[in-house]
């Protein structure tokens, strides 16, 4: 047992004096019960080390994403960002390009900058927003930076922060999810 029946009984005396008896007597049995209170875990989901994702927000259906537990942030290929301001608000225009030749003209409202330190050492200020990551069926609010992936080889990175604690990557697969539905 949990409690101790001395202060159980304490507790529904306790309750009965100010005539809360429903409300205690609920409390009572979640806590005679601990297991009640532990928090149910979710199932994490693998993914592999490049994957199929989508940005609705955006209007990008589908880009191939690589997996990079060594980034913190996820980052897109962006051309021709252009900022601008509309009604007191700053947004940021760009060209999602994809690897298949193909270009996604979209914007999205600026929320600021933040210096990203790159594999090669160098230290870079690049524009951010924040849209819906949409991987494995599961959507999630992400930080998203715009720069020119031109000389990379897959069109977005997705970093820890971005992942979670909802997936765990398995670097020896790739391919394992569609963006809106499970496994295939």
């Amino acid at each position: 047992m949990f409690l101790s029946k001395t202060y159980l009984k304490f507790f529904y005396a306790t309750c009965n004096l100010f005539s809360l008896s429903t409300h205690c007597y609920q409390f009572a049995f979640v806590l005679r019960n601990p297991l009640i209170m532990v928090k149910q875990k979710r199932e994490k989901r693998v993914v592999g080390w490049k994957e199929h994702a989508a940005l609705p927000d955006l209007n990008v259906k589908s880009v191939i994403a690589k997996i990079d537990t060594g980034a913190t942030l996820a980052s897109i290929d962006a051309a021709d960002i252009k900022i601008v301001t509309r009604d007191k608000v700053k947004y940021v225009k760009f060209k999602v390009m994809k690897r298949n030749n193909t270009v996604r003209k979209t914007s999205a409202p600026l929320e600021g900058y933040k210096r990203i330190k790159s594999s090669n050492g160098d230290v870079e200020r690049r524009p951010y927003i924040k849209t819906t990551l949409l991987m494995d069926g599961i959507s999630k609010k992400i930080e998203l930076t715009l720069t020119d992936r031109g000389p990379m080889d897959y069109t977005m990175l997705i970093g820890r922060k971005a992942l979670g604690r909802r997936w765990v990557v398995n670097p020896s697969i790739s391919f394992l999810t569609k963006p809106n539905r499970n496994k295939i």
